[in-house]
């Protein structure tokens, strides 16, 4: 059965390849053609330690690829020091791009970390949340099959346990209290995380 989210016109399908696709081509052809000519890609900071400018932009998109590639979706907490292996290799990616300086490992892997969480919030919201009592939740939707083969049925069954449990829930209302209570809640366009202090970091 092919998941649909209805009621969602004013927010981006994550899953749409002419979207999603799109922004993923041109950073990835971006970042190989500069690996090809023996270059990284060039990104200052400004003082808050924040990337900046379209370099800033490139980069932030390119921890995104990294995250929905590399990071598992059933994970539960990205401070977890079992994940200090995948932090490194997502590291060394970023590095071998980017110039960037050992000072600002913590910020792009804390971004990570939020892009990671945000793609499962969107896996979520589109294929799980209005099924949460059909059977065929626990199997991959086509269009996660066709857009993100790195997810694996496995995979799929371990999220879908995790975010149907009463663990996750208690998680979820919290998370939505906090971020009611919050005069920062909404936040336009897909660099606002960057912007804040982000309340949460694990979801």
């Amino acid at each position: 059965m092919e998941h649909s989210k209805k009621g969602r016109a004013r927010r981006r399908n994550p899953m749409d390849p002419t979207v999603e696709g799109k922004r993923r081509a041109t950073i990835m052809k971006r970042v190989h053609m500069a690996r090809k000519r023996g270059e990284r890609i060039q990104v200052t900071f400004d003082e808050k330690g924040q990337p900046e400018g379209k370099h800033g932009d490139e980069l932030m998109s390119w921890i995104g690829v990294l995250a929905r590639e590399h990071v598992p979706i059933w994970i539960q907490d990205w401070r977890s020091r079992d994940l200090d292996g995948l932090k490194e290799i997502i590291w060394k990616e970023t590095v071998t791009s980017f110039t960037v300086e050992e000072s600002f490992r913590n910020t792009c892997l804390k971004s990570c970390g939020e892009a990671a969480r945000n793609f499962r919030y969107d896996l979520y919201k589109t294929f799980v949340e209005e099924f949460i009592n059909e059977e065929s939740v626990w199997t991959r939707p086509k269009k996660v099959i066709d857009n993100y083969p790195n997810i694996e049925e496995e995979d799929w069954m371990k999220f879908v346990q995790y975010r149907t449990s009463s663990q996750f829930q208690q998680l979820s209302d919290r998370g939505s209290e906090i971020r009611t209570n919050n005069e920062y809640s909404s936040r336009g366009g897909r660099d606002g995380y960057r912007k804040l202090d982000q309340e949460m970091v694990c979801q």
